[in-house]
């Protein structure tokens, strides 16, 4: 299973002078089965059968551990609703996951624009199962940051 998502065109105001820049991706849903996630920027033209990590415009990757499948009794797999920050105990499971991508030198070939695209590749094993309806990048947002 193979699917193919684009976000953008965003402004971003890095420069020449950044340290560090990072594509960090929020609220994934890992109720899906694993999968591998390529990112390229500023290119329209990849899609499945070309996102290979040699391409120009690859920018990096994060793979996710999918939980496809719920073992347990009714309930067992429904995450509990977010707590206080002062709240020790584990957290569920299947809470919604955060991924950190290391994206600076893709950033910094794309310094001569000032818009970028971002699309997101993503592929898990040709016969997965998905557990419920969506997509198989379900996230609540992404945030690009870049240092000084």
């Amino acid at each position: 299973m193979i699917e193919v998502y684009t976000f953008g065109p965003i402004s971003h105001d890095a420069s020449g002078s950044m340290s560090r820049a990072d594509l960090e991706f929020y609220g994934i849903n890992h109720y899906r089965p694993s999968y591998v996630a390529r990112i390229f920027f500023n290119d329209p033209d990849v899609n499945a059968d070309s996102a290979a990590e040699d391409r120009a415009t690859y920018a990096g990757k994060f793979a996710m551990l999918g939980h496809p499948t719920c073992f347990g009794g009714e309930g067992h797999c429904v995450s509990d609703e977010p707590r206080s920050r002062f709240d020790d105990r584990p957290s569920h499971p299947l809470t919604r996951a955060f991924k950190r991508v290391v994206v600076t030198d893709a950033l910094r070939r794309c310094l001569d624009e000032p818009q970028l695209r971002i699309t997101v590749v993503v592929s898990s094993a040709p016969d997965s199962e998905m557990p419920e309806e969506g997509p198989l990048l379900d996230l609540y947002g992404m945030q690009l940051t870049t240092f000084r």
